[in-house]
C-alpha cells in the first residue's frame, strides 16, 4: 500500500478530535471541501471507512478510533522533528559561557575548542580561567553554563560528567641528571629541590599522602601555583610532581615530562548547572573536549 500524504492523516486527527468537517476546516484554515477530500481519499487509500456519517456529527468506526491512536503519534513524531530541527538551527547560533582553571585552560580547551568550532562555527564561547576559591562562588551562584573542575568537589553528581582519569607525571629540565630516566621513582626525589603546589591545596594534599604513604619526606624547597610550576623548571629552580594538563603548559622547550612511580591520580569534571536544563552547546562542548582528549592520547602514543 502507498504511503498517504501526512496531510490526510493530520486532517482525520484534527476532524476526530472537532466532531465536524466544517469546525475541522477552520481549525485547519482551509475550506470544508477539501477536509471531506482529505478525509475520503484517507479512506479509500486505506481501503477502512474511518467516520459514521449516519448521525449530524461525525463518529470514529471501530477501526477509526484504533486508527486516531496512530496519528496522534504519528503528529507527536514530526512535532519531535520539528523540535529537534529548532534544536539544531538555534546550536548554529548561540554563545556559551565555560568556566575553568588556568590549568585545564591551557590544557584541555585549545583541542576543546578547535573540535567544537567545527560542530558550532558560528558560536561564541567565552573561557573565563578563575581561581579555585572563585571557581566555587561562581558554582554556588550558577553563573555558568559549563564549568571545568578538577575533583574532588562536592556537587550532585547527576549534573557532572567526568572528564577523565590521569596520572601524575615528573617535570624536569631537559639537562637535569634525572631527565636520562624513563621513569622517577618517589626515592630518586630525595635530596632533589622541589618545586610543590602550595599548601593547603587539594594537589598539594594529594603529593604530601602519596610521599607519607612511600614514608619518604616530601619538603618542597619552592612553592608556587600550577601557572608557574613549568616555569620554574624550565628555570632550573627544581624539579615538579604535576598533572598531565600543568605538565602540558611548558612555554619552551627547556623540559621533559616522565612517568611517576608510584604516581597519583588525577581526576578532572565537567558540571551543568543544576537550577536549569543541560544545554545542547554544553553537551557539544564536553563531546568536543573528549574527542580531543583521545586526539592527544593518540597523539602521545598512549
Amino acid at each position: 500500500m502507498k504511503q498517504p500524504p501526512s496531510r490526510w492523516i493530520e486532517t482525520f486527527r484534527v476532524t476526530a478530535g472537532a466532531g465536524s468537517m466544517t469546525d475541522a476546516a477552520k481549525i485547519l484554515g482551509v475550506d470544508q471541501s477539501a477536509v471531506s477530500r482529505h478525509v475520503v481519499s484517507l479512506e479509500s487509500q486505506l481501503g477502512i471507512s474511518l467516520f459514521d456519517r449516519s448521525k449530524r456529527r461525525l463518529r470514529l468506526t471501530a477501526e477509526g478510533k484504533l486508527l486516531l491512536a496512530e496519528a496522534d503519534s504519528a503528529a507527536e513524531a514530526l512535532n519531535r522533528f520539528v523540535r529537534k530541527a529548532n534544536q539544531i538551527r538555534r546550536v548554529s547560533d548561540g554563545h556559551l559561557q565555560v568556566l575553568t582553571s588556568a590549568t585545564l585552560a591551557r590544557g584541555l580547551m585549545p583541542k576543546a575548542l578547535r573540535n567544537f568550532k567545527k560542530k558550532a562555527p558560528r558560536v561564541s564561547v567565552n573561557i573565563e580561567v578563575v581561581s579555585r576559591g572563585e571557581l566555587e562562588l561562581r558554582i554556588e551562584g550558577q553563573q555558568f553554563d559549563l564549568c571545568a573542575v578538577a575533583l574532588p568537589f562536592a556537587y550532585p553528581s547527576e549534573h557532572m560528567v567526568h572528564i577523565g582519569r590521569f596520572p601524575g607525571v615528573c617535570i624536569l629540565q631537559k639537562s637535569h641528571k634525572l631527565a636520562k630516566q624513563e621513569k622517577i621513582s618517589l626515592s630518586d626525589l630525595a635530596g632533589e629541590a622541589l618545586v610543590g603546589l602550595p599548601q593547603g591545596t587539594i594537589g598539594r594534599m594529594r603529593i604530601d599522602q602519596l610521599f607519607a604513604t612511600a614514608e619518604i619526606d616530601y619538603k618542597p624547597q619552592f612553592e608556587t601555583t600550577a601557572v608557574a610550576v613549568n616555569e620554574f623548571v624550565e628555570d632550573g629552580v627544581g624539579i615538579a610532581i604535576a598533572d598531565p594538563f600543568t605538565a602540558k603548559m611548558t612555554s619552551g622547550g627547556n623540559v621533559v615530562v616522565r612517568r611517576l612511580e608510584p604516581t597519583i591520580h588525577y581526576e578532572f569534571a565537567f558540571m551543568f548547572p543544576a537550577d536549569r536544563p543541560r544545554t545542547t552547546l554544553a553537551s557539544i562542548f564536553i563531546r568536543a573536549a573528549q574527542e580531543g582528549l583521545c586526539q592527544q592520547n593518540h597523539d602521545c602514543g598512549h
